[in-house]
């Protein structure tokens, strides 16, 4: 499956490569996603030298099969576990966040999918919220042990047409939302 960008001129997009977080422990975040969640070890990367500073620096990247539309070329979730580093705060870097504030979502083909992970999750004994209804989809929120949330999301049929009803006003609505914004501000500072 490829996406043209806007600009037409500019070369296809092909998906999710890999979303890179950082974790407190590579065996302990092993454990949570492939033993918990079941997504396979995909690879585990010593690195020495940070890649754009040239600096000594030592982590481990993992990487975990999160699947994709194409078997041959599966999206991965990554990590890297970084050992010694000066000026990192544990207590910043790891703390559990809002789902608004950062969360990774992955789509399940339906609800009966989604409903089968949540027995899964569930059954290793981690913590599930939902499913909840969005309206244009379905999901479930759990988190990993970095304190990172995780979503599964499905959209059956009813779901798809809402999302492209309300896509279809994404425009006017981003000028809405701007407009009203502004118009907040100025009454704030008056």
């Amino acid at each position: 499956m490829t996406r043209t960008p806007t600009d037409r001129a500019q070369p296809p997009v092909y998906g999710l490569d890999h979303s890179a977080y950082r974790c407190r422990d590579a065996e302990q975040t092993r454990a949570f996603y492939e033993d918990a969640v079941g997504f396979p070890l995909a690879l585990a990367i010593h690195i020495d030298r940070h890649a754009t500073m040239g600096e000594p620096f030592d982590c481990l990247h993992i990487f975990f099969n999160i699947g994709s539309c194409d078997p041959d070329k599966p999206s991965h979730i990554a990590f890297f576990e970084v050992f010694n580093h000066p000026g990192d705060n544990p207590d910043e870097l790891y703390k559990k966040r809002r789902g608004i504030d950062l969360h990774f979502a992955m789509r399940v083909a339906d609800h009966a999918a989604l409903d089968s992970w949540k027995a899964r999750l569930e059954s290793k004994g981690v913590e599930v919220e939902g499913p909840i209804d969005h309206g244009v989809l379905r999901s479930i929120y759990f988190h990993d042990p970095n304190g990172y949330r995780l979503e599964f999301a499905s959209a059956e049929a009813k779901e798809q047409q809402r999302f492209r009803e309300e896509g279809a006003q994404a425009r006017q609505r981003m000028t809405q939302w701007t407009k009203w914004k502004r118009t907040c501000h100025l009454q704030a500072t008056a």
